[in-house]
């Protein structure tokens, strides 16, 4: 069962990694983990990449991510967009509009298909896709 105290922390590593000609570089990337606090975000993130460690690996940035929700519909895509969204809701004490944004990590292919996911899975006419771009993470690691 999933724990609803949990967040979404980006997470910057620093470590070995073999390049296609062999050598070894010391590369610095970045990920999404899904946890309760930032112990544990660092424990699931040294965890998940071990397998993949040759050497030096140091968690060097941890961060709370703004993300609401992730959307992976194409979990084949290699790409990650984050898409801001802002709302128009009804303020039931004044009777005002009001705006309100919410961030969403996207799994994709292109800009594209990205926006579209987040309209298809929205499915609401009174939201508006404020800005898409592109992000450097590279792998997202929720809790089943």
């Amino acid at each position: 069962m999933k724990n609803t105290v949990n967040k979404y922390f980006e997470v910057k590593v620093k470590m070995q990694k073999t390049q296609e000609d062999g050598k070894q570089k010391k590369v610095c990337e970045q990920y999404v983990v899904e946890a309760a606090t930032f112990g544990e975000a660092e424990r699931r993130i040294t965890e998940c990449l071990k397998p993949y460690i040759e050497g030096e690996f140091d968690v060097t940035d941890i961060k709370i991510a703004g993300y609401c929700q992730i959307i992976n519909t194409n979990q084949d895509a290699d790409k990650f967009f984050k898409a801001k969204v802002s709302f128009v809701t009804l303020d039931e004490t004044t009777g005002k509009e009001k705006k309100t944004s919410e961030l969403y990590l996207v799994q994709s292919d292109t800009l594209e298909s990205a926006e579209s996911d987040v309209k298809s899975f929205l499915n609401d006419g009174n939201t508006t896709i404020s800005s898409i771009s592109e992000t450097v993470i590279l792998d997202v690691f929720q809790l089943d």
